[in-house]
C-alpha cells in the first residue's frame, strides 16, 4: 500500500506534505495563508507551541523554519467544549461504538502518521486549552505560541487566552473566524452560536474588535492585526469562513 492510501485511514483537518509531492486530502489546504500570519522566514532555535494542532500543518512548518516544536491536541473527542454540556457529550458518546478507535481515526491518527512519514521530531502533547499551564509542561514557556481557529470552540476563550498567556515568554500568534458588520466595528463584539450550531462544537463568533480586545483582556500588552484570509472548505466549496491574524505580545 502506498503512503497516500495507507494516510486515508485518517481524518485529515489540513492538507499535509507527508513526502516531497505527495499531500493528503485534508480539509484546509494553507499554504496559500501563510504569508497572513508573518512568521519569521527562520525559526531557528525558537521554542514553539502549537495549541490544537488538528493534523498539524503548522507544527510541523515551524519545524521545516527550525524551530523546536510542542504540539498539543485534545486526548478525545469526549474532551470537546460542547455546546449543552455533559448532555451533549453523553448523546455524542451514544453514536460512537468504539471511542478509542474514532479517536485514532479523528484526532490522533493523522498527526502521528504524518509525524513518522517526515520522520519529524515535534514532540505530541495531550492535553485540554484549559488545562495548559507552564507546571503542565515542566516549567517552560515558549518564544511564540500559536493557536489557530480555537477561539469559537470554547465555552471560556478568554480564560484559554489566558492560559497562552502564561505559556508565553515573547509573543502569540492568534488566529480566529470573524464576522463583519456594516456598523459598530468600533466595538468589541462576540456573537453567541451555541445551538445553531447542529454539530454543538461551535460557540462564539467574535468581530476583529473582539478579539483584540480578548487578547488584552488576557493579559498581552500589545496587539496588531497583521492579516487576514478566507478559510475554504476543500471539501465543501459553500464554506468560505473570514479569518484575522494577530500577533499579541507580553
Amino acid at each position: 500500500m502506498d503512503i497516500l492510501t495507507a494516510s486515508k485511514e485518517f481524518y485529515w483537518y489540513h492538507c499535509v506534505e507527508l513526502t516531497p509531492g505527495v499531500v493528503t486530502d485534508g480539509d484546509h489546504d494553507m499554504t496559500s495563508h501563510l504569508p497572513a500570519f508573518r512568521f519569521p522566514e527562520r525559526m531557528d532555535g525558537l521554542q514553539v507551541l502549537d495549541i490544537g494542532r488538528a493534523s498539524g500543518f503548522f507544527a510541523f512548518e515551524f519545524e521545516r523554519r527550525g524551530a523546536v516544536v510542542t504540539a498539543t491536541e485534545l486526548p478525545s473527542l469526549m474532551d470537546w467544549d460542547f455546546v449543552g454540556g455533559d448532555w451533549a457529550r453523553d448523546q455524542r458518546l451514544k453514536g460512537i461504538p468504539d471511542i478509542d478507535a474514532a479517536n485514532l481515526k479523528f484526532i490522533h491518527g493523522a498527526f502521528e502518521f504524518a509525524r513518522r512519514a517526515r520522520r519529524s521530531k515535534v514532540i505530541g502533547k495531550l492535553i485540554k486549552a484549559y488545562d495548559i499551564s507552564p507546571e503542565a509542561f515542566g516549567g517552560q514557556k515558549f518564544d511564540l505560541v500559536f493557536a489557530g481557529s480555537l477561539t469559537s470552540h470554547l465555552r471560556d476563550p478568554i480564560l484559554a487566552m489566558e492560559r497562552i498567556y502564561a505559556m508565553t515568554r515573547q509573543y502569540a500568534v492568534i488566529s480566529a473566524p470573524v464576522f463583519e458588520l456594516m456598523e459598530g466595528d468600533e466595538q468589541p463584539l462576540m456573537k453567541l452560536v451555541g445551538t445553531f450550531d447542529h454539530d454543538r462544537r461551535s460557540w462564539w463568533n467574535v468581530n476583529q474588535r473582539g478579539l483584540q480586545e480578548m487578547l488584552y483582556c488576557a493579559g498581552f500588552r500589545s496587539v496588531e492585526t497583521v492579516g487576514s484570509f478566507r478559510l475554504n472548505n476543500m471539501r465543501d466549496k459553500s464554506i468560505s469562513i473570514l479569518h484575522v491574524v494577530m500577533h499579541a505580545w507580553v
